[in-house]
């Protein structure tokens, strides 16, 4: 499994846990809803449980019901990866000229 933001044909945006099934489905392990809301000082990002009532943290979604899969960025992945709690990768180093 790999860590992927995706967005759904019904327009909800996720951060995922993805697993490509090889057949006409997916795995979805610990999935989180992505809520954005503008403020003052730009946009703030919420990640919130999506599929909160299922009995486990997985969910197998059809193929065809994805818009859209992607690398998530950094700051998304560490929210992500924070909350599940998973390791949070460091940033990588760069040099200012």
């Amino acid at each position: 499994m790999s860590i992927k933001y995706l967005k759904l044909v019904t327009g909800e945006e996720l951060v995922t846990n993805y697993k490509d099934d090889g057949e006409s489905t997916v795995t979805l392990n610990n999935p989180l809803g992505i809520l954005m809301s503008q403020s003052e000082k730009g946009f703030n990002i919420q990640l919130v449980p999506y599929g909160s009532m299922a009995k486990d943290e997985t969910i197998i979604v059809n193929h065809k019901n994805i818009v859209f899969t992607a690398e998530p960025e950094t700051k998304l992945r560490n929210q992500y990866e924070s909350i599940t709690g998973k390791v949070i990768t460091p940033p990588q180093p760069s040099i200012i000229t």
